[in-house]
């Protein structure tokens, strides 16, 4: 049976523009689902993941010890995981990076008496030396060269900042290892609450390699289990190299391209132009799930009444067992068409799904920009950044965000973003709220419950008791209820009316 992926995109937008309106925003939402049960091996023509574990042995990661071996016991945690057949390898990185198995530069496929190999060596690893991540980047990008068929996915560890090369040198490296390999990023504490890591640099390896999101492990007990997770969900991709594919009219131009679910990040620098009016972005592998994407157009206004199509959103799928451009397919074309009118009541409305993104667009930006003046020392600025992302978060009922944030504010009143910095914050406090403000919830998602800090401050929207979802099918598209608004059109039941979320 075939566990490859089918693939649909659903846009959400407004269809209506006033007759000067020249920007459309699109929320692509992008879903991937297997014919296959959760427990099925991949095709045997389907491609095979390649996995690289990539250490910090950092003379930081020594101090305490309890760091390295942690590290040590989540690898061979890793590697217990993989699959019969899977190519790996384990690098130790510092400010150079070095094979710990094999003890050449090459991929071995996982057996029994490798996986033991591979943990004895791990034994003998020591901390000591700098941080230099671009020669962790660059190597694992040579040992995938010999896996262009594969799934390429590795798992990047620190507990430190890039202290030992310029930042023009890891952007060199993120340029030649962009659309090789995607990497999830996790770092470890210096102690309970601070940090020496610097969540704008993994915010960066992330976007650059395939946008997945940048994970705090506070608990180091729990680091075992979390790589375990990650090569989990690594081995049940079935397609990987896949792209978004953006195609406009004459009428349209690009202005954007972003990811903003479950993660934001930037995919411009990632482009690749295909002809005039096309361009591919890639969106890594996949296999059950769904991200959302965020497509700025501009467009020429027209007179009221017109009606064109400006854009149109695909993906391109390689088929099983081939690389390139050339040996994919394209599925799951949508079309992007507006409306100029000069009716208000119908250009004045904000799509849900737009609106709920573009919020925790904002959210994200106004704690990086907080932090970055915060950096600068210019307190002030950035206590005023802090107070609009805790009124974001509030509305938004992200009780999560608001706990971590309580961390570098005294939050005195959530609702109205008042806030104070804390007399005792420093830039080790600030890199977990950084990078986890720019995790998302997806649209129609409820908030996770917040169970911490509390006694900060923080007060809690109260959830309101959810009815039952009535089973029926969507008038516009019969697509089957799950909550207020249809999945596919936006139509919303409650009010019997179309959102024009198509």
């Amino acid at each position: 049976m075939s566990t490859r992926p089918s693939f649909d995109i659903t846009p959400h937008y407004e269809r209506y523009l006033p007759t000067e309106g020249s920007l459309v925003d699109v929320i692509a939402t992008v879903r991937g689902s297997r014919s296959a049960g959760p427990g099925d091996q991949p095709d045997a023509a389907g491609p095979q993941l390649a996995e690289v574990i990539m250490l910090d042995c950092s003379g930081s990661m020594g101090a305490p010890a309890t760091k390295l071996f942690q590290a040590r016991r989540a690898a061979a945690s890793a590697i217990d995981a993989l699959r019969d057949g899977v190519h790996f390898a384990v690098v130790a990185g510092t400010h150079r990076a070095e094979m710990i198995y094999p003890n050449e530069i090459r991929l071995v496929a996982a057996d029994a008496r490798r996986r033991e190999a591979a943990k004895q060596a791990l034994r003998r690893i020591g901390a000591g030396g700098g941080t230099a991540m671009s020669t962790w980047l660059q190597l694992a990008r040579r040992l995938f060269t010999d896996r262009a068929d594969a799934i390429r996915h590795a798992i990047l560890l620190t507990d430190g900042k890039n202290e030992s090369e310029p930042l023009a040198t890891l952007e060199e490296a993120l340029a030649e290892c962009a659309g090789r390999y995607t990497v999830d990023c996790r770092a470890i504490s210096d102690r309970p609450g601070v940090d020496t890591w610097r969540g704008t640099e993994l915010l960066r390896i992330a976007d650059a390699l395939g946008a997945n999101p940048v994970v705090p492990v506070a608990d180091l007990d729990r680091l075992a289990s979390e790589f375990t997770d990650i090569i989990s969900t690594a081995m049940n991709q079935r397609v990987g190299d896949v792209r978004l594919r953006v195609r406009t009219s004459a009428l349209a131009t690009v202005r954007f391209v972003k990811q903003v679910h479950p993660t934001i990040a930037d995919l411009g620098d990632l482009a690749q132009r295909v002809d005039e009016q096309t361009t591919d972005y890639p969106i890594g592998a996949w296999g059950d799930g769904h991200r959302d994407y965020h497509v700025g157009l501009s467009v020429q206004p027209m007179a009221a009444g017109e009606t064109r199509r400006v854009g149109w959103l695909s993906l391109l799928v390689p088929r099983s067992g081939e690389a390139g451009t050339d040996a994919a397919d394209e599925v799951g074309q949508s079309a992007v068409s507006v409306e100029w009118t000069e009716d208000i009541a119908r250009y004045t409305g904000i799509n849900p799904t737009v609106a709920h993104y573009t919020r925790q667009h904002e959210l994200a930006g106004a704690i990086r920009a907080a932090w970055e003046a915060f950096d600068q020392r210019r307190l002030a600025e950035a206590e005023t950044l802090m107070g609009r992302a805790v009124a974001l978060a509030y509305q938004a009922g992200a009780h999560d965000k608001l706990a971590v944030f309580a961390r570098v504010v005294e939050i005195r009143d959530a609702a109205a973003g008042q806030v104070r910095l804390r007399p005792d914050v420093d830039a080790g406090h600030w890199q977990v709220p950084t990078v986890t403000g720019h995790h998302t919830q997806a649209w129609g998602t409820a908030g996770p419950a917040d169970v911490a800090g509390m006694s900060r401050g923080v007060v809690p929207v109260p959830a309101e008791p959810e009815a039952p979802v009535p089973d029926e099918p969507c008038p516009n598209c019969q697509t089957r209820r799950r909550g207020r608004f249809c999945e596919r059109c936006r139509y919303d039941f409650v009010s019997g009316a179309a959102t024009g979320g198509r």
